[in-house]
């Protein structure tokens, strides 16, 4: 058994999972956890932790979490890992990182590490943890979208769910249930406003601007936000064509894997030439309402009746 990981996933509530699985895998009871996160602590300083005697404990397992040195940026303490891994302790090492780069020098560094990418399924989830409640299919996928698939704001809102419940007749949790009681961030909705854009779906673009518009009233600041993402979008699509994977353009745009994932498939609704026009058209809205001509909530909404 190799005693050296590495979790592949920006999702808390997945790695929480994958770690606790290991430990079963281990079954020492008495062995000592310790967390670590890079750059705060170096390389070669969790390798010293790592070769050091253990003296409360059979053995030890360092969490070493933030591990952009298999994705981002390069370390010069690699060649130092490398040789460890070669000839490891007998500690265990969980490193935690985002994505893994397809550099060389790193996939020479894994090659005596068991590597685990894999995704705990929001809707599976969701399934998994509703106790006493009920939920059909169809609100489980609208759940799961309406916290953009994000596990760890899925368990936090489905335990405010479950307690609204609690003393309800009808355990069955209904879309209803979910918008009155779901706190949604100002970013999902404009994240789901760019995506409704982006496919077309004008009906769904009007509800979430009106939804948007009542937490923020002030809609140059919703156009502002509209064109940052319609830029990403843009950018997804020129790294596209270029051929990059989802986890070297998630790095290169700065934006989460799974919104990487929505972009790819959304920005094929549009041409690049499409894409700058839409993202002039909002430039020349910002413009007009700044300078007095044109109320920007009617030029926005002209705008999406215009997709």
């Amino acid at each position: 058994m190799k005693n050296n990981y590495v979790i592949v996933s920006s999702d808390k509530i997945n790695i929480d999972s994958k770690i606790n699985n290991i430990l079963q895998d281990i079954k020492i009871k008495d062995i000592e956890i310790i967390k670590y996160d890079y750059p705060d602590i170096s390389i070669p300083d969790v390798l010293e932790n790592l070769n050091t005697y253990n003296f409360l404990s059979t053995k030890k397992l360092i969490i070493y979490n933030n591990c952009t040195f298999l994705s981002k940026e390069s370390d010069k303490s690699i060649k130092e890992l490398k040789k460890y891994f070669d000839d490891s302790s007998e500690n265990y090492l969980i490193m935690c990182v985002d994505s893994i780069s397809e550099r060389k020098d790193i996939k020479e560094l894994l090659h005596n590490v068991e590597v685990i990418d894999s995704k705990i399924s929001s809707e599976v989830l969701i399934k998994n943890n509703l106790d006493y409640c009920k939920m059909d299919n169809k609100v489980v996928k609208y759940f799961s979208e309406y916290c953009l698939f994000n596990n760890e704001k899925i368990l936090n809102e489905l335990n405010k769910i479950k307690c609204y419940k609690y003393s309800e007749k009808d355990k069955n949790i209904t879309i209803d249930d979910i918008n009155n009681i779901v706190m949604r961030d100002y970013d999902d909705d404009i994240f789901d406003l760019v995506n409704a854009i982006a496919s077309r779906n004008k009906n769904r673009a009007f509800e979430l601007y009106h939804r948007i518009s009542q937490k923020e009233k002030d809609s140059i600041n919703i156009i502002a936000s509209v064109s940052s993402n319609i830029r990403n979008l843009y950018s997804v699509k020129v790294l596209k064509n270029r051929k990059l994977s989802q986890n070297e353009i998630s790095d290169i745009v700065g934006i989460k894997p799974y919104a990487v994932s929505v972009a790819l498939q959304n920005c094929d609704n549009y041409s690049t030439k499409k894409l700058l026009t839409l993202l002039n058209t909002l430039s020349d809205i910002d413009y007009m309402s700044k300078s007095g001509n044109g109320h920007s909530s009617i030029l926005f909404e002209m705008f999406l009746l215009s997709l």
